[in-house]
């Protein structure tokens, strides 16, 4: 199949890439696989292996009938975006595509069904998952991130690993859950509220936040033992959590 531009397309060629994703997975008894973008079949041929439940989305209609032709009905013709996860326990993995693996990677690790994601991303936004507080990568993915799981390097991949050659490399990343019980669209509001300019003050981002005023910011982190004087890139999440409870 020719790699089609409009959904980012580049196939993974690289079998020892494949095996290392594959082990990483580790799915437990009665746990659903989903893959996300299986492509050409070179992970889920691998993946129907093991056994367990498996479920494939590839948003590519004539690449969802070549799949069918070989997987029969696992294959599921759908927008990882919105294609229904499912309701119980899941174990994600998939080479994301580049115009979508941010919403489907915050998605996915928001399920609380979830048990494991495995994604082939982008190196630069793997940096940003992996990120630590004043890291130029460091920003509302990396804290979003934090809410809902623990992030880790598995491997990084060079553009000849996949067809056609991407411009950039590739990681991938495996996302176990830990969701935070602070992790409440509240909490995320203001961590995006607080990213909004980056090389802005806090307090200044913050300002008109849900109508507050500035004074009232001040206030807030200075309740949570927040210099008033910080931009979002210095605070970790549990700065954030502070915050959240002085703010509301």
């Amino acid at each position: 199949m020719r790699p089609k531009k409009r959904w980012g397309q580049h196939f993974l060629r690289n079998p020892g890439a494949v095996e290392r994703i594959v082990s990483a997975i580790e799915p437990r008894p009665g746990e659903v696989i989903v893959e996300i973008g299986p492509g050409e079949g070179v992970l889920t041929e691998k993946l129907v292996a093991l056994g367990n439940e498996l479920q494939a989305i590839e948003i590519d209609p004539e690449l969802s009938r070549s799949l069918r032709q070989r997987f029969g009905n696992i294959i599921i013709n759908d927008d990882a975006l919105t294609a229904p996860l499912p309701a119980r326990p899941f174990r994600a993995v998939g080479n994301l595509p580049y115009n979508a693996g941010t919403p489907i990677l915050r998605r996915v690790i928001a399920d609380p069904h979830m048990r494991r994601a495995v994604f082939m991303l982008q190196k630069e936004v793997a940096d940003r998952l992996l990120a630590c507080p004043r890291d130029e990568t460091y920003g509302f993915l990396t804290l979003y991130t934090q809410l809902f799981a623990r992030p880790r390097m598995l491997m990084t991949l060079e553009p000849g690993s996949f067809h056609p050659r991407p411009k950039v490399r590739s990681a991938v990343v495996v996302l176990d859950p830990e969701r935070k019980p602070f992790a409440t669209e509240s909490v995320i509001d203001l961590i995006g509220t607080a990213f909004r300019m980056r090389r802005k003050k806090l307090v200044n981002n913050l300002t008109s936040w849900h109508g507050r005023s500035r004074a009232d910011v001040i206030a807030a982190m200075e309740r949570a033992g927040i210099d008033p004087d910080v931009r979002a890139e210095e605070l970790a999440l549990d700065d954030f959590a502070r915050l959240a409870r002085a703010i509301s």
